[in-house]
């Protein structure tokens, strides 16, 4: 799979920080989805890496010296955790209670980026 990433980066980039933490939101969605279905597991590995990047791009846009400063220590959360799941890939696909894992916790990320997405749509 070739991926343009300086195309992604641009069109990512065009968007509202709420637009690039629902991005997130939802490749963590496909992650679970994946995790929880035991397919694709290049495409779940795709996924972690173009989620490393989003928050590569998000972090350095981001107002540190408002209220941003959450969602940047999040997003830093969440790079290791990816991180983590990217080192160990091909144990923690081959093992269902790990799987299983992977699926509750991006779900669990899911709903902390919609939480921090919901006020920025809102407001």
């Amino acid at each position: 799979m070739v991926i343009n990433w300086e195309l992604l980066k641009t069109l990512y980039l065009q968007g509202d920080l709420a637009t690039q933490l629902n991005s997130l939101a939802l490749n963590l969605t496909r992650i679970q989805a994946l995790a929880t279905s035991h397919t694709d597991k290049p495409v779940a590995l795709h996924l972690i890496r173009e989620s490393q990047q989003f928050i590569e791009w998000t972090v350095p846009t981001l107002d540190l010296d408002s209220d941003d400063i959450d969602i940047a220590t999040q997003l830093v959360e969440l790079q290791r955790q990816l991180s983590r799941w990217k080192l160990d890939w091909e144990d923690l696909w081959n093992d269902g209670e790990a799987r299983e894992a992977i699926s509750h916790t991006a779900q669990q990320w899911c709903q902390r980026l919609s939480q921090y997405a919901q006020p920025l749509i809102a407001g």
